[in-house]
């Protein structure tokens, strides 16, 4: 997680044989631990300049809430959420304007159905409160995407009377409820890929009526509606909104046989209501084998002048048919393949790519003679390749987990001496191309930070 210009991760201090909460400034000497706990914290988030987890500081009292401004000393329980019986699990935490949202799961015991309640929390006692109890486990679903709209926290949710539909919540128990039953009745519209765009929120839905197309929503009924039927009919477009790039809402869509991919892009403006542009068509290379495909966009990032973005062919497999990374400028002309295939291995996460100070970004992907290692691309097919061989020939190091945190990209690499630890890229340069630690700028050679053991 990058907090206040540095990496800060969870992981076992091994001299205190217990988890601790841990800061890096991308050299072995500042690799510290800030907190140690019973357990190695969880659910790191940062709201504004304040760093939320999850902990637990005795062994009777194993998942509790936490704040650090990054230090030790500022470093400390928030609130005992733990019932006096039972247990408690935090889950699902969202930065929502200066508040930390999250749920609790109450159980008498943990084979047995709990309470799902939404809670929030501004970093003090007095702040931690619950929004509202939502009910049985067991009575609903979800929450299965969250999103938030300026000091609003916007939710796929379901319950038995209305399916799984759009809520909202402004931090009040009366302010926390049903925006639309988008499908009347029982029935769900499943709300997706929750986007925020100019203040609004975009979404995917099924209103049984039109398939699944674009959404968007201001919190209330009224305003909430259909955006556009992108391909008329029930079986719908499939329409998944995933960023924004250049003040224009991105989003794919999909023929009914996944034979191809549409990027599309529209404005976002609420006060008018307009058409989106094809932006390309990607063809499926593998429509014509006999498997049945699911394709979507699993990651993003956007820089100053491109948009990349990964497509992911899903065949049920465990190992996903492909991963291909694309770059676009919002044209049809500068949308182009960069790599495939990204990964092969069932164990991995989608990478999401990093972005550098000169405009190139940072990846993981796979080939034949090095496995899965670090990339670079500077947006060009013929610029895109292999970063290091961390660990040399076809073995992988499987590199996971990159994050930019002030002028170095972290992530955790696998290699035949040390196992599976953190590594790091210098990418601040000077007027003589050198870092602050006066190592090369984006140098084919990561540096390995490590922990005291």
């Amino acid at each position: 997680m990058a907090f206040r210009g540095k990496l800060f991760f969870s992981a076992i201090d091994f001299e205190a044989s217990r988890g601790a909460l841990w800061r890096s400034e991308g050299t072995t000497a500042s690799t510290r631990p800030v907190k140690r706990l019973v357990d190695p914290p969880g659910r790191l988030t940062v709201v504004g300049k304040k760093l939320f987890f999850t902990g637990g500081f005795s062994e009777e009292h194993g998942n509790e809430l936490w704040v650090s401004d990054g230090t030790m000393a500022g470093t400390r329980l928030v609130k005992e959420l733990s019932p006096e019986s039972g247990s408690a699990f935090l889950e699902n935490f969202i930065a929502v304007g200066d508040s930390l949202y999250f749920f609790r799961v109450v159980r008498p015991a943990i084979i047995v159905s709990g309470n799902l309640e939404l809670w929030r929390s501004d970093g003090t006692t007095a702040g931690t409160v619950r929004v509202k109890d939502l009910g049985p486990e067991d009575a609903t679903n979800g929450p299965l995407d969250l999103e938030s709209v300026g000091n609003r926290l916007f939710m796929s949710f379901g319950t038995t009377e209305t399916g799984t539909e759009l809520w909202v919540s402004d931090g009040s128990a009366a302010g926390t409820h049903l925006v639309k039953d988008i499908q009347p009745g029982p029935g769900s519209s499943f709300p997706f890929n929750l986007t925020q765009a100019a203040g609004v929120l975009y979404f995917s839905a099924d209103d049984g009526e039109h398939g699944r197309e674009l959404w968007r929503s201001d919190g209330t009924a009224q305003g909430t509606e259909l955006v556009e039927d992108t391909r008329p009919g029930p079986e719908g477009s499939g329409a998944q909104p995933f960023t924004v790039f250049k003040k224009r809402l991105y989003f794919a869509t999909f023929t009914p046989d996944y034979s191809e991919t549409e990027l599309r892009k529209l404005d976002p403006d609420p006060s008018c209501h307009p058409r989106s542009h094809r932006v390309a068509t990607i063809p499926n290379p593998y429509a014509d084998e006999p498997r049945e495909f699911f394709i979507f966009v699993s990651s993003s990032t956007v820089t100053e002048r491109k948009l990349y973005f990964t497509l992911f062919y899903d065949v049920g497999s465990p190992a996903p048919a492909d991963v291909q990374l694309w770059r676009t400028d919002g044209t049809e002309q500068g949308t182009k393949l960069l790599y495939q295939p990204l990964i092969v291995s069932p164990d991995l996460r989608v990478p999401t790519p990093v972005p550098t100070n000169d405009g190139r970004v940072v990846f993981y992907a796979f080939d034949e003679a090095h496995g899965h290692e670090l990339w670079v691309s500077n947006g060009q097919p013929s610029g895109t390749r292999l970063l290091q061989d961390i660990r040399p020939g076809p073995a992988s190091s499987y590199p996971q987990d990159l994050i930019r945190a002030g002028d170095f990209i972290y992530f955790t690499a696998l290699d035949d001496v040390h196992g599976r630890e953190i590594w790091v890229l210098p990418l601040g340069c000077d007027a003589d191309g050198r870092s602050a630690a006066g190592k090369a700028c984006l140098a084919e050679q990561g540096g390995l930070v490590t922990m005291p053991r």
